[in-house]
């Protein structure tokens, strides 16, 4: 069990003893102090689910982000970034290995890098090799992030504050839930969903459900970003004899979106502006895109949600999530602005994919649209040695990836850069936000869906060969598919063959709810499906249903030329 409150030195006191042994230790040793490297060390840090609702980057009107906001202020903020997957494990494989999923086998939250590139070498482990001392906490890679330091500290759990021995629903609380699974929680007070809302996913599971959301009102110090913040503060306050990567992962805003009752108090629920869907958002989408955004892929659905007269709460919450994060944010800051290590540490900050709150009847992640993919990316060099060029507080509108984190950390710290990485450096853009980028912005949906990103266009090819096309100047909701715009036939036409052919496989076929992989090998086709399942390629299920790969099979040994992508409806 976690140590309770009581057990710990109040945060601001603590910080104030770090500022002033870091005043003293600074003073003692004059500017140049024993043991401390004077090489560039990187302070890294990643959120969850954080979609572009940052005040910096004007993605919701109400939200409270002074922390983040200041980082930006501090360093270059791309506010056209986007992630390279928008799930958890796949994103997170691409950014710390550097490689898109066609490279290291990581399209979604059904595969781990450790499994499918075991000796991948990771960013941490590339910095160690190369002379730094590496130190992570939190949510890092969606897996093991232990394996990638030399210092590990407070892993996540989601589930904070809630304890594990109070997280099972009992089988009577199962047999008897109407309309919704009621899971009492005695040491709280509280009954389990707060939200009150029925389950979309794992109906019959024992455990809590995740698409949560609500105020518990428990200590700071009880929550898992708390705790990673603190590990943070307090290594900065010690001292080393090499460069060092210091990595934070704090878990909010994913779901469960529980928070302090103080942040959920920032944001009253019959006050929050809405995500804009207009009725008819759907009507000129291909049926894979309408099954994609209704389906309770990564959360619920958005009906659900609406019936139950939720959708307020579960953005006020959302919003609490994010300022609740932000806070810890600011103290890790705070701390490195108190430290010795102030003038001579860049920093990074990034969150792993966006979060759609209802925009095209979408909850959750792993879609190919704006929200789902837009990201904060903020890069700050290091104060004492600025960048030839660099001025804080700029923006670049570029189309950037977050494969692009991996080389631009390498550059800037000036160590030896691998020649396999996928992503391109963004110094050039440090230097110059405006200056010539000819690169694009790619995400992945699994397997043969790919979006394509530019500066004014949305580009996106769904794995059995439907398309939508959106117009940002003028459409930035994406509202208006242009796609059978003959006016937009030769945008189309450039971003399409501006994705990066997939040779592992000959096809993508979709068939009713099902979707067949056809590697190039000659290899055995792999099925997903049905429904959901086509689009979380969690498990083959080609040996569950021999007569629909017999069937997929057949067609293509009788049309040789078929297209890669397909639909046999």
């Amino acid at each position: 069990m976690r140590p309770t409150a009581h057990h710990k030195i109040p945060f601001r006191l603590s910080l104030i003893v770090v500022c002033l042994s870091s005043f003293l230790a600074v003073n003692r040793s004059s500017a140049n102090p024993q043991g401390v490297s004077s090489q560039t060390n990187i302070l890294y840090i990643t959120i969850d689910d954080l979609n572009d609702w940052i005040g910096c980057l004007d993605g919701h009107p109400q939200v409270k982000t002074p922390h983040i906001d200041r980082l930006a202020e501090r360093g270059l903020l791309f506010t056209n970034a986007h992630c390279v997957v928008p799930a958890c494990s796949g994103s997170r494989a691409a950014i710390w290995s550097g490689l898109l999923p066609i490279h290291n086998g990581v399209y979604g939250n059904g595969q781990k890098i450790e499994r499918t590139m075991p000796d991948a070498e990771l960013l941490p482990l590339d910095l160690k090799k190369q002379g730094y001392i590496t130190m992570g906490t939190g949510k890092l890679l969606h897996g093991n992030s232990q394996r990638m330091f030399d210092e590990y500290g407070p892993d996540y759990d989601k589930w904070m504050p809630i304890l594990p021995d109070e997280r099972t629903i009992s089988e009577k609380e199962l047999k008897d839930s109407s309309p919704y699974v009621r899971h009492e929680i005695p040491r709280l007070g509280i009954t389990m969903p707060l939200n009150q809302m029925p389950r979309d996913r794992r109906r019959g599971s024992r455990t809590i459900d995740s698409f949560d959301w609500g105020p518990i009102d428990r200590p700071d110090e009880e929550w898992t970003d708390t705790e990673s913040a603190d590990w943070a503060v307090e290594k900065l306050s010690q001292k080393y004899d090499k460069p060092f990567m210091l990595a934070v992962g704090f878990y909010r805003p994913h779901q469960p979106l529980w928070a302090p009752k103080r942040f959920h108090d920032m944001y009253p629920p019959d006050s929050v502006v809405l995500p804009e869907l207009p009725t008819d958002d759907l009507d000129d989408l291909s049926p894979t895109a309408r099954e994609l955004a209704r389906y309770a892929l990564t959360s619920g659905a958005h009906s659900t949600v609406v019936e139950n007269s939720q959708w307020r709460n579960a953005v006020s919450a959302y919003l609490a999530c994010i300022s609740f994060v932000d806070e810890q944010v600011g103290k890790v800051l705070d701390a490195l602005d108190c430290s010795e290590y102030a003038n001579n540490t860049m920093i990074v900050l990034w969150s792993d994919h966006g979060w759609q709150l209802g925009e095209k009847e979408h909850w959750g992640k792993f879609t190919a649209w704006e929200r789902s993919t837009r990201v904060p990316l903020i890069i700050a060099p290091k104060k004492n040695a600025t960048r030839k060029g660099f001025l804080p507080g700029k923006r670049s509108q570029k189309p950037v990836s977050l494969l692009d984190v991996y080389p631009t950390v390498i550059d800037m710290l000036g160590l030896k850069k691998r020649s396999d990485l996928d992503g391109n450096s963004l110094t050039p853009l440090l230097a110059d936000p405006n200056t010539h980028w000819p690169h694009i912005a790619l995400s992945t949906v699994g397997r043969g869906t790919h979006t394509v990103r530019v500066s004014r266009w949305r580009y996106i090819r769904y794995f059995d060969g439907s398309e939508e096309l959106y117009d940002h100047q003028n459409d930035p909701n994406e509202w208006t598919n242009r796609i059978d715009d003959p006016e937009q036939a030769n945008i189309a036409k450039r971003l399409r063959n501006a994705i990066p052919e997939d040779k592992s496989y000959s096809h993508f076929v979709r068939y009713n709810h099902f979707k067949a992989v056809v590697p190039s090998d000659g290899s055995k086709l792999m099925l997903y499906g049905p429904k959901v399942e086509m689009f979380a390629e969690s498990k083959d299920v080609s040996k569950e249903y021999p007569n629909i790969v017999k069937h997929i099979g057949d067609y293509l040994a009788a049309n040789p030329n078929a297209p890669k992508h397909l639909n046999l409806n």
